[in-house]
């Protein structure tokens, strides 16, 4: 089983265990709705941690606080894939990407709002790989990210 897929297995096993809606084979519009929403939110911190539209600040970023945020993003990013019904997560293959910070967050948000519009798994894929991606991107590596989850 590939590594992204694991965690995400376990997320699944988390939720399930909150879960009290006898009704949880339906897909709840609603609930992707406002877990996309939050998970912009968290996307908009990990912009501002990185400090990717800082202007004015040109102090360095703190690595802990920006895996933390990345941490939170990724875990509301599963949390959609559960009310998706998502079975499974195709392992992340490394995109030779050019794109630079600013343009991979606007990116990962266009996907994000795809997810609304479709439902699709194909959508939730390509936010998850340009997630991943943009972490690639911010300095983290995939062992601390998948470390670092496993204990949140």
């Amino acid at each position: 089983m590939n590594e992204i897929n694991k965690i995400y297995q376990q997320h699944v096993i988390n939720e399930l265990k909150l879960v009290t809606d006898s009704n949880r084979e339906i897909l709840n519009k609603d609930k992707v709705k406002m877990k996309t929403l939050a998970f912009l939110c968290e996307l908009g911190k990990v912009g501002e941690v990185t400090k990717v539209s800082s202007f004015w600040d040109n102090s360095v970023s703190d690595h802990d606080e920006i895996l933390d945020c990345f941490i939170d993003g990724l875990h509301m990013l599963l949390s959609i894939g559960f009310e998706l019904h998502v079975d499974s997560l195709k392992n992340y293959q490394e995109i030779s990407d050019l794109d630079n910070v600013a343009d991979q967050l606007i990116k990962v948000y266009k996907n994000a709002l795809k997810i609304m519009d479709t439902y699709s798994f194909e959508a939730f894929q390509n936010c998850i790989d340009d997630y991943f991606t943009l972490g690639f991107k911010i300095g983290l590596d995939f062992d601390t990210i998948l470390n670092k989850y496993a204990y949140k």
